[in-house]
């Protein structure tokens, strides 16, 4: 069963005085997000501290596996040696033509933690809802099931049911999720974008390709309003990769580690106390915005 309730008030997720540090919004793009990986490596090399992680698609999977407490070196290794047979097995249906199920077994390999509530950091995952268009943000429950649920892409992956809803990949509604990391706590947000193209030229040649495209068209509309929430926001150099060129790991996570060193003033600035930040729950926008749990 699945439960709900929207988030009002600026209530936060996980209530409590603010920690000093950064939360972080990972946002979605298959390979090429791994460059979210040299981000976090530049961070901890740093010890620039991380009070709070908000993860679309890939960036809930790498977001949940360091925040499970699992070493970076082997979430880098893990990476290097990905592909896209670990996470996904071709199953031709209705509405998908793989599934994602080879997550779990990859999951069950390299995180330490299997349950939101024994992240070391705290997490969020965010997923769409097919039936109202929604967001839907897990921070509680089963990591696998919110974290397949946010890498359905649609057209490529089926959707995740639980309990009575049906789930699709959360850079539909999030592409960065810095909403989200803010609803569970962050004072200060640290966004990473590996931006919207395919890494193709040209007309689209496949399906996939004019699904991925369609859904780059939309999201980027969402732009303006997913930045308004970050206090940073970095673009690792990361465009010339396509979202399946896994065999190409190092040289995203060299992006993740460059655009990350030049930045590195400027996060170490949003360390220093200042001012309250503003109330950032009172508009519309997040009034459909809901948390949900994942029960045992």
């Amino acid at each position: 069963m699945l439960e709900g309730a929207p988030i009002r008030n600026g209530v936060s997720a996980r209530p409590g005085a603010p920690q000093p540090g950064i939360g972080l919004a990972l946002g979605g793009g298959f390979a090429r997000g791994f460059a979210h990986l040299g981000v976090l490596q530049v961070l901890e090399q740093n010890h620039i501290p991380i009070t709070h992680i908000a993860g679309t698609s890939v960036g809930s999977i790498l977001g949940a596996a360091y925040a499970s407490g699992a070493p970076l070196a082997k979430i880098l290794a893990t990476v290097r040696n990905l592909k896209f047979r670990d996470i996904a097995r071709w199953r031709v249906s209705r509405l998908g033509l793989a599934s994602n199920y080879r997550l779990s077994d990859l999951m069950e390999r390299v995180f330490e933690a299997k349950q939101f509530e024994d992240l070391h950091i705290p997490m969020a995952v965010v997923a769409t809802d097919l039936a109202t268009c929604d967001p839907v943000v897990f921070t509680q429950g089963r990591l696998v099931d919110a974290i397949r649920a946010s890498c359905a892409f649609p057209g490529l992956f089926e959707p995740v049911e639980i309990g009575t809803r049906c789930l699709a990949d959360g850079g539909l509604v999030a592409q960065v999720p810095t909403i989200a990391a803010r609803q569970i706590g962050a004072q200060r947000v640290l966004a990473v974008s590996v931006g919207l193209q395919d890494g193709h030229r040209g007309a689209p040649k496949n399906i996939f390709q004019v699904v991925a495209r369609s859904v780059a068209a939309a999201q980027k509309h969402q732009i303006e309003s997913w930045e308004r929430q970050a206090d940073l926001v970095l673009r690792p150099d990361v465009q010339h990769l396509a979202w399946d060129d896994f065999e190409r790991a190092s040289e995203s996570i060299d992006a993740g580690v460059t655009a990350a060193t030049r930045a590195l003033p400027r996060i170490k600035k949003l360390l220093e106390p200042s001012s309250q930040p503003e109330d950032l729950f009172a508009s519309e926008a997040h009034s459909h915005l809901w948390l949900a749990e994942v029960h045992r």
